[in-house]
């Protein structure tokens, strides 16, 4: 049986971290504070979930030749999470674990960011506790439990070499993976992360002030931080339109399941920086951070901060894009991961160096 632990009252802020990708759906009592029952969140069904470890394996024929599509489910201190791989047999890239923030799921988010890989990459995208269709966890779990539970993904592949990329919190997760310095990371890219700690003040009281909305059922409050919190000035310029991320972010808001909103009132109340860990281990693994210009819940100056602390750390920001650079520009999103993790480690494309002179401050 897996842990659900205390869970706080569910509160429209969840809402906040909206990635515009499919919903995953949630047993009708996984949101309760009772225990879960034999199905947990991972399949849905009433049927008991399989074993950790074992894996359900179908080949399909994309460009690039087969690929064989598995689904392995693992479990980490009594909770239970996922991976799906799609592996090529002929790969001549390093694989790829993808780990992405609160609201994306592996069988969703990155389907457009691995057709910006070479043909012949095996790509690993996981559900971590916490996110997407896994087991909900607590937010007494801190980020250090959630790099132990990854590692336990990456080990039980067994790839001799592999490169990560971790957006939003599955930045902050790979950040902490990166405290132990394997050698068999080849790249790694982050994006829409920071140094810490997060939350700073100043964003801290941002989402307060949304989850203050929230309890009061203003909506429309609700709406105007989040937006500007995660698109930034495009929050004001396409707020009027039908079309477009930042409408679609709005209409979604307050339609997910209640169960994935307390997931993410769970991260935001999360550790993610610990005090008490040792001091790490510096990777020797090229390490790219980039983020938007524009984006206010992990500011440029944050992020490149983060990227000088690496010993090979490099830093880029996009032009025209918030935090969410994946959903604002998507095929730039591509390009930029796919280019670092090119052997030649090739010129960031539609980028720049971050300025000495610019500062973002986290609420404007």
């Amino acid at each position: 049986m897996a842990r659900t632990g205390h869970r706080p009252p569910v509160s429209l802020c969840g809402s906040l971290s909206l990635a515009l990708h499919e919903r995953p759906q949630r047993h009708p009592h996984a949101h309760t504070a009772l225990p879960l029952p034999p199905c947990g969140r991972i399949l849905g069904t009433d049927r008991p979930p399989p074993r950790a470890g074992r894996r359900h394996r179908r080949t399909v024929r994309p460009r690039g030749g087969p690929v064989s599509e598995e689904t392995l489910r693992l479990e980490h201190e009594g909770f239970r999470y996922s991976c799906r791989v799609n592996r090529r047999p002929d790969h001549t890239a390093a694989p790829v674990f993808l780990f992405g923030g609160a609201l994306h799921r592996n069988h969703g988010w990155a389907r457009r960011l691995e057709k910006a890989l070479p043909p012949r990459t095996t790509v690993v995208t996981v559900d971590l506790p916490g996110f997407g269709a896994a087991d909900p966890l607590p937010a007494s779990y801190d980020a250090s439990f959630l790099a132990a539970a990854a590692w336990q993904a990456v080990d039980r592949l067994g790839f001799a070499r592999y490169d990560l990329v971790g957006q939003c919190l599955g930045g902050f997760v790979v950040q902490h993976m990166l405290r132990e310095a394997r050698p068999e990371v080849r790249r790694v890219v982050l994006s829409g992360v920071c140094a810490g700690p997060w939350p700073g003040p100043q964003l801290k009281a941002g989402l307060q002030s949304a989850e203050v909305a929230s309890d009061r059922g203003d909506r429309a409050t609700l709406l105007d931080v989040a937006t500007r919190l995660f698109f930034g000035p495009a929050a004001n310029e396409d707020a009027t339109g039908h079309q477009g991320p930042v409408p679609q972010f709005r209409d979604r808001i307050g339609s997910l399941d209640p169960a994935v909103m307390e997931d993410l009132r769970s991260h935001l109340y999360r550790q993610w920086f610990p005090t008490t860990l040792p001091a790490p281990s510096l990777p020797e693994a090229p390490v790219l951070v980039f983020t938007g210009v524009n984006d206010i819940l992990t500011p440029p100056h944050e992020a490149h901060r983060l990227a000088m602390g690496y010993p090979h750390g490099r830093f880029t920001v996009v032009e025209d894009a918030g935090h969410m650079i994946h959903v604002e520009r998507p095929d730039l999103y591509g390009q930029i991961v796919a280019s670092h993790l090119g052997d030649r480690g090739e010129t960031v494309p539609h980028c720049r160096p971050l300025d000495a002179s610019e500062r973002l401050e986290q609420l404007t």
